[in-house]
Parts: C-alpha cells; sequence; structure tokens
C-alpha cells in the first residue's frame, strides 16, 4: 500500500539534455520507502509513502554531494550499486520495495534507495525550515553504511569519522536478519545527530555536559518521531490500531492520542519499540537522569503532549472529528508544523552550553519571527507543556534579549555581516555594552565560527530575511587563577561561554542568546554538575578529585571527512547510538 504521488521530475524542460538548459535546481522527485518499517503492514501489504528529495545527480554507490551510502549483502564485502538514470538530472530511479518479507530484507538495491532517500529528505527538511545550507563533516561527505558488521548497540553516528552505522539483528519473526536501516526513523534520528553536529559541534564535543547530550537526544529522537507522524496514511493505521474495532473518534482525548501513537522504532522488537512508552508521566528526577537518552526523552514527551494537545483543538473544530482520515490528517498536520518550530530554534540558541530553557526561549522566539500572529496558540501551548515540566524563561518579557542594548554602535558593512566573521567580532569589539553582557575577557580573543545570512517565508508570505552569527570564547585556568576568579576546585578548569547573534536585512541587533564566560556563579554551577555526573551512583562524596571532563558519550570534533565503514573497527562505540 503506497501513500501518496511519484510526480518524479514535473518539467522536462530541466530535464531533457536536448533543451540545452539541463538544470534542475528547485526540483523535486519522489522516491518510495517504507513508511515505517518491514512490520509494518496495511490492507493491501507493505505500507510505503514517496518522501520528495531534492533533484541531483547519483553516481555509483549510491553517491552525492552530500552522501556516500554503503551497502553489502550478509558475509559479503561492501559493493557499489549504479540507481541513477542514464541521462540528466541522473536522479535514482524510484522501485516499490519486494512485497514477500524475505525479499525485501534481502533486497540491497532498495536499502540503498530507503537510506538515500529517508537521509535527502531529513535534510531538506531542515534546509528548508532554517532557509540556509547545513553542512556536516567538515564539508564533506556523510558516510552511511547501511547494512554494516555491527551489533544494534553500536549503530549510530560516529562523529570522529563523520560516519553513520546501521547493523542488523535477528528476529523471530523471520529467518532473516533485519537491516536497522529499514526503519524509517532510525534512520532520521542519526542523520538528524550528524545534521546538528555539523550546525552546533560544541553540543557534543569533549566539554560538552549531559544537557548538551541530552539535547542532541530529543532532537533527534523528535524529528525521528514527527517526520514518520507526518504520513498521514500511517497516522490513520496507528489510530486504528490503538482504537480497534472499538474506536469512536467522538470520544478521542489527549491519552488516547499520545497512548502508543508516538513510537521510535516501532516494531524493531517484537513487543515493543526502541524508546520507552511516551504516555507515561513525567519522572520527576528527569533533570539529574545521567543517561542522554533519558534525559532527553523528558522534553520528547513534553513536544508531544503539545502535539496531542493541539492536534485536539483540531479536531474540535467543526467538522474535525467527520471521518478517519480527517482525524489523520489533522494529526499528521499538527505534527509537521510542531516540527518545524522545533528545527527553527536552532537557529535561536547558543553554540555552547544550552539548557531547556534555552530550547524554551528558542522555539518562542523563532516561531514569533515568522509568524507574530499566533491565532491558533500554539506558542501558548508550547509554554504551558514546558512549565509543567518545570521549565519557564527567567524573563519571559524580554524574548528576544536586546532591550538593554539601546544605542550600540554599527560601524560595520552590511555586505561584509552577513559573511565576513570578522565584522562580527568588529561589532562586539565596538560596543563595551554587548561585551559587558557577555562577560568576555577583553584581553583574550573572540572565535566567530559561523556566520550565515537565512531566508525564511512566513504563513503570510512575507519572506523573513536574517543574518546569523555565533561567537565562542574558551580558555583553561589554573587552579590558582580560578581560585582567584572564585571557584572551588581541586583542578585546572576549562571556562567557555559564547553567545547567538541575529540582525535584520538592515544590519541591527534584533535577538541575542548569551553565555557570559567570565560569570563565577555559571562557571561553578558548570563544574558542579560535572562533578555530580563523575560521582559514582551511590557516593556520597565525590572519590577523587575532580576536574572538567567530558561525559562518556562525547568524542572530539572530528578533523577529516569520513572513513569507509568496512575500515573502521568494530569494538569503537558511536557517539550517538540509536
Amino acid at each position: 500500500m503506497t501513500t501518496g504521488t511519484n510526480p518524479g521530475s514535473s518539467n522536462p524542460e530541466h530535464s531533457n539534455p536536448e533543451t540545452g538548459n539541463p538544470g534542475h535546481s528547485g526540483l523535486q522527485v519522489g522516491l518510495t520507502v517504507l513508511a515505517e518499517g518491514p512490520f509494518t503492514r496495511g490492507p493491501d501489504g507493505l505500507l510505503t509513502t514517496i518522501l520528495r528529495v531534492p533533484v541531483e545527480r547519483i553516481g555509483p554507490g549510491p553517491r552525492s554531494a552530500r552522501f556516500d551510502v554503503i551497502v553489502r549483502r550478509a558475509g559479503e564485502k561492501p559493493f557499489s550499486l549504479d540507481l541513477g538514470s542514464a541521462t540528466p538530472p541522473w536522479m535514482i530511479v524510484d522501485e516499490n520495495p519486494p512485497s514477500d518479507l524475505t525479499a525485501l530484507l534481502q533486497d540491497s538495491r532498495f536499502l540503498a534507495q530507503q537510506v538515500y532517500a529517508v537521509a535527502a529528505s531529513t535534510l531538506a527538511l531542515f534546509e528548508s525550515t532554517l532557509g540556509r545550507r547545513m553542512g556536516w563533516v567538515n564539508g564533506g561527505r556523510l558516510t552511511i553504511s547501511a547494512y554494516d558488521r555491527v551489533a544494534y548497540r553500536q549503530s549510530g553516528y560516529y562523529r570522529d569519522d563523520g560516519l553513520i552505522r546501521f547493523g542488523h539483528k535477528r528476529d523471530g519473526r523471520t529467518t532473516k536478519s533485519v537491516p536497522l536501516a529499514l526503519f524509517r526513523d532510525l534512520v532520521a534520528h542519526e542523520v538528524t545527530h550528524a545534521i546538528v553536529d555539523g550546525y552546533r559541534p560544541k553540543w557534543a564535543d569533549s566539554h560538552a555536559e549531559t544537557d548538551q547530550l541530552a539535547m542532541h537526544e530529543a532532537m533527534a529522537d523528535l524529528v525521528a518521531l514527527l517526520s514518520v507522524f507526518s504520513t498521514q496514511t500511517l497516522v490513520e493505521k496507528l489510530l486504528t490500531q490503538a482504537g480497534g474495532d472499538d474506536l469512536d473518534l467522538d470520544t478521542l482525548d489527549e491519552a488516547a492520542l499520545r497512548n502508543d501513537l508516538f513510537r521510535l522504532g516501532d516494531g524493531l522488537f517484537k513487543r515493543e519499540s526502541a524508546r520507552p512508552s511516551l504516555s507515561h508521566d513525567l519522572s520527576p528526577d528527569w533533570r539529574t537522569q545521567r543517561d542522554p537518552h533519558l534525559r532527553g526523552g523528558a522534553i520528547v514527551q513534553v513536544l508531544v503532549r503539545v502535539v496531542s494537545r493541539l492536534w485536539l483543538q483540531r479536531l474540535d473544530a467543526p467538522g474535525g472529528r467527520s471521518s478517519l482520515y480527517q482525524v489523520s490528517r489533522a494529526g499528521a498536520s499538527v505534527g509537521g508544523q510542531v516540527l518545524r518550530m522545533l528545527i527553527r530554534s536552532l537557529g535561536y540558541m547558543a553554540p555552547v552550553d544550552v539548557t531547556w530553557e534555552d530550547l524554551l526561549r528558542g522555539i518562542l522566539a523563532a516561531d514569533t519571527a515568522v509568524a507574530p500572529d499566533d491565532d491558533l496558540d500554539y506558542r501558548g501551548a508550547v509554554v504551558r507543556a514546558f512549565a509543567e515540566a518545570g521549565i519557564v524563561l527567567p524573563n519571559a518579557k524580554d524574548l528576544y534579549g536586546v532591550s538593554t542594548f539601546a544605542g550600540l554602535r554599527y560601524p560595520v558593512r552590511l555586505a561584509a555581516l552577513s559573511s565576513d566573521p570578522e565584522e562580527i567580532v568588529r561589532f562586539i569589539w565596538e560596543n563595551p555594552r554587548l561585551i559587558a553582557a557577555a562577560k568576555i575577557d577583553p584581553t583574550r580573543p573572540i572565535s566567530v565560527a559561523r556566520v550565515r545570512p537565512t531566508l525564511r517565508v512566513g504563513p503570510d508570505g512575507f519572506v523573513v530575511s536574517e543574518i546569523g552569527a555565533t561567537f565562542t570564547q574558551e580558555f583553561r585556568l589554573s587552579i590558582t587563577d580560578a581560585r582567584r576568579f572564585g571557584l572551588t576546585t581541586r583542578g585546572p578548569v576549562f571556562i567557555r561561554g559564547g553567545g547567538q547573534l541575529r540582525f535584520d536585512e538592515g544590519g541591527r541587533l534584533i535577538f541575542a542568546a548569551l553565555k557570559p564566560i567570565l560569570d563565577p556563579v555559571r562557571q561553578q554551577t558548570k563544574l558542579d554538575a560535572q562533578e555530580l555526573m563523575t560521582r559514582p551512583a551511590d557516593a556520597a562524596v565525590p572519590v577523587a578529585p575532580v576536574a572538567p571532563v567530558a561525559p562518556v558519550a562525547s568524542r572530539r570534533a572530528a578533523r577529516a571527512p569520513a572513513a569507509p565503514a568496512p575500515e573502521v573497527s568494530a569494538r569503537r562505540k558511536p557517539t550517538f547510538h540509536t
């Protein structure tokens, strides 16, 4: 059973070499993928859907400008597949999956198509939402090993290598191993890790804390869940499956909508999904969970509540419950809108030391910039759901963080401001008020890693044009200097801070998310959190001198494009696992 249609390349003038115009910028093509996984079936067989992906040249592998997909069969070495068309624009030729489960699990050609389509559509979702290209792997290709010789727990994103490895698992429902890459949400999850890591690399480097790693997991889980949930016929199937023969559209409530409708890796295991149920209440100690998956899972629950409540709001409108199609279509639409609100928040959070309050502020500020008129109360639903988890803004009246920056100096050239890091450094230096707010050490250098213009279209059709820039300052203090600074420590201390600045199309500062550097209270809070996370779980006091260290899952930033998957040792652990 296939959802949607495959329109292919809608303008032949773009793809026919005889016209003399082989360009295909902006064109998209539909590729067939499994709507959820190999065990999800509709009334007519496998439940599939069509994903729209940008048209691009596909080389043997398959390989594109941004991806290198490696395929193999069980017990064999990797081999190259030629899936592209022989004529421009050389896009992957779409094929349907085998209807037989055993044949599907052994079909390397469809596995490659599935991985490429999900990865490309996930990247396109981020780029269209943020209005800019998303870099990763230091400008190289992301390598995706679609059928690797690793176990389920070793499957994941390896940031040192710019590599995603998908293993396979035995399953009692079939005699063949099940490739993890056949699960659409697992592919979207790991690709999201790579995208976020490219955009905010310091959220997962050797100095990142559990909150930043948990933010990674929450983002990846939500993109995976809500991108899959945006398939209308899958929502229809999940509702029917949850309600059975007794499904009553008139009595659907929040509990019914949340119960088992949002599951990551559903069908991956015979009796459960890859994550705990999201229908349970939040754990009161979720902020102190050591596992980034569990800590980030609380925010997944929060935003699932937002989707469920906004969904109910749609259903309560006249005709909202008139049919199963109408109900499922409303749910898929709301899920897609909340997902875009989440993605847009990335451009409004600091490059280091991000917290859950920063996420809330980023969602609200980004959504306000694109859709000032919140007539459906989406932002209100977000604020209430976060408040239930104990997350509130310390200063909700200054959402943009620039109320105290009146009278800033702008000795900058607008053309340079949108692309030149040195112009951002000059802007910061010329404004002592901004230096004081960020508590920058004026004797040390400031690093501006990213300056990019963004273009987004609001619901009113108008284009929102902004310039985003991030800066950081980091250094190490000796024990003596750290104590003189006011910190309680038994070792050298790594100090880091920075901020996200956003300028309007005229070059005026309109948003600032700052993480003050020379702030002893903030730095001591970080030290205390690191000490707590490095203690044994049952220890009352530290068992050894504590210095700032990275969580176990952290890795140093990648230095080079991806290494071929077969050359990576099976003993290596992923930075983020499924």
